[in-house]
């Protein structure tokens, strides 16, 4: 059971003949039943998963059918976004834990959503994007920014045995999600939660493409040609996938309906009330939505996940070519004018609709674009992980003291002056370029806010720090991002305790 960590869970009972179905707003647990479409009864939903695994973002997780193993995939990259291989990873938890291995998916791979486990449990998939962050981002035809995959793991051999295109040479797959085996391992059920599809996947006709295939599977657009159909949901933002003993339903999280699709054909019932009609919804489903890319490759949420950062480096068009810059979160982003890491953009709204048209290569009408920033400025920091509230606390004093000087550019209420600074943080990619073509050196870069920066690493506008441990030792040199070199060990790390707390939700 993947609980509530999809947006939506899903699952059929023994007979077929009923549902349940829970989306992870209101939170409640509805049983339907499936020949009429009734609610049969309401329950407060099951609380969220926590998952523990040595990687950033435990985001699903299956056990094996002998139950032995645990299966958990990590949603982001955990590396420096300057790492030779920048991806999530997939690892294996046996009953004692501290044995778990953990295997690094195709370099670029990020956004993880979901994951099975094959009947006999030979077999793992996890869904994810592979960003192909090392390029300009001069286009988006052919996969050019991202491509919407799977990734096949041999779960005895604890391998990698192939990563899988789910895009068409034109046709982008964008944002898949959901990932189901039929009971019997002979079909592969994938949701793509941007493009409102599912995908029907011939599995054993997979097998044996990848092992006549004589190149890379993840670098092969329509590799699944004639093995994979395509069905175009009647439903928006499919989340979840149970299958039944006469098909598979789908849940359509914006929608609140779940379609069921057999050899009869597709019917759909309504779960529950409509997902909220504000400005601020229907921004959130323009926001996961590809269609408003050209050939549906991706969504704004395919390198923002639920907002946020995807972990990775990026050489936008918006200051120029040759200066990949580290992925933003945009939670306050409209409150933090400029816009960008060098405020190339004069706030948020203008990055919002510059995005659209060098991102996304399509123009939009002005209404999507307000309702995108309606969803953004509704968006709220969540209070960071406190397991030592008197370190957090010895850490908070030190922060604000004259000797350290943390809140000198990282001042209440944002934790951040807002302002651009040279605090030698210069790599080799750190230029511009003016109307003449002349390479001018970025030296200056904006603060970045300290809420919720315990789910935006890596950090710096070049990502090169993985952890803020790393920031305030090695990339403190000179001590150019406050005073710490005369902190002890233990001062530190309460340093750290306090920055990854905030919003400290008890110190309000």
């Amino acid at each position: 059971m993947l609980g509530l960590l999809l947006g939506a869970w899903l699952a059929i009972s023994p007979s077929g003949e009923r549902i349940t179905v829970v989306w992870d707003t209101p939170g409640e647990a509805l049983h339907v039943e499936t020949a009429t479409g009734r609610v049969l009864g309401r329950e407060p939903a099951p609380p969220k998963l926590k998952l523990t695994a040595p990687c950033r973002e435990p985001f699903a997780v299956a056990p094996t059918p002998d139950g032995r193993l645990q299966i958990v995939a990590c949603r982001l990259p955990d590396q420096s976004a300057l790492a030779e291989h920048v991806a999530a990873k997939v690892c294996f938890l046996p009953e004692k834990p501290q044995h778990a291995d953990c295997l690094l998916l195709p370099n670029g791979s990020t956004s993880v959503r979901g994951l099975a486990v094959s009947p006999d449990g030979r077999w793992t998939l996890v869904t994810h994007i592979v960003g192909r962050y090392t390029v300009h981002t001069t286009q988006i035809e052919q996969g050019w920014i991202n491509t919407n995959a799977f990734t096949l793991l041999d779960v005895p051999a604890r391998r990698l045995h192939a990563t899988v295109l789910l895009d068409d040479a034109d046709n982008g797959a964008a944002n898949p999600w959901a990932v189901a085996f039929s009971p019997d391992s002979t079909t592969i059920y994938v949701a793509h939660a941007g493009t409102h599809e599912l995908s029907i996947i011939d599995f054993p006709a997979l097998l044996e493409r990848i092992a006549a295939s004589g190149e890379d599977p993840a670098n092969q657009l329509s590799f699944l040609v004639n093995i994979r159909r395509r069905v175009q949901l009647p439903g928006k933002g499919p989340r979840a996938l149970a299958v039944g003993p006469d098909g598979v339903w789908v849940a359509e999280y914006f929608s609140r309906t779940v379609t069921h699709i057999s050899e009869a054909g597709m019917r759909t019932i309504r779960a529950g009330p409509g997902f909220p009609a504000t400005p601020e919804g229907r921004g959130e489903m323009l926001f996961h939505d590809a269609s408003l890319s050209f050939q549906r490759w991706q969504s704004c949420s395919s390198c923002h996940p639920d907002a946020r950062v995807d972990g990775l480096n990026w050489d936008l068009l918006n200051d120029g070519i040759g200066n990949p810059k580290n992925t933003r979160s945009l939670v306050n982003s409209h409150r933090l004018p400029p816009a960008m890491w060098t405020g190339v953009r004069p706030n948020a709204e203008s990055a919002v609709r510059s995005g659209m048209r060098h991102i996304q290569f399509l123009e939009q009408p002005e209404e999507a674009a307000r309702a995108i920033d309606a969803y953004l400025k509704s968006l709220k920091p969540l209070p960071g992980p406190v397991t030592d509230r008197a370190a957090v606390e010895r850490g908070r004093k030190l922060f604000f003291s004259a000797e350290v000087g943390c809140s000198a550019c990282h001042p209440l209420p944002l934790y951040t002056d807002n302002k651009l600074h040279d605090v030698g943080a210069h790599g080799k990619f750190d230029f511009t370029t003016d109307a003449n073509g002349q390479r001018i050196p970025q030296t200056k870069f904006k603060t970045a806010s300290l809420l919720e920066v315990w789910r935006t690493a890596p950090y710096l506008h070049d990502g090169r720090y993985a952890t803020i441990r790393a920031v305030l030792t090695e990339g403190n040199q000179g001590d150019r991002r406050g005073r710490t070199s005369h902190l002890s060990s233990r001062q530190i790390d309460d340093l750290v305790a306090f920055v990854l707390s905030l919003p400290d939700a008890s110190a309000e």
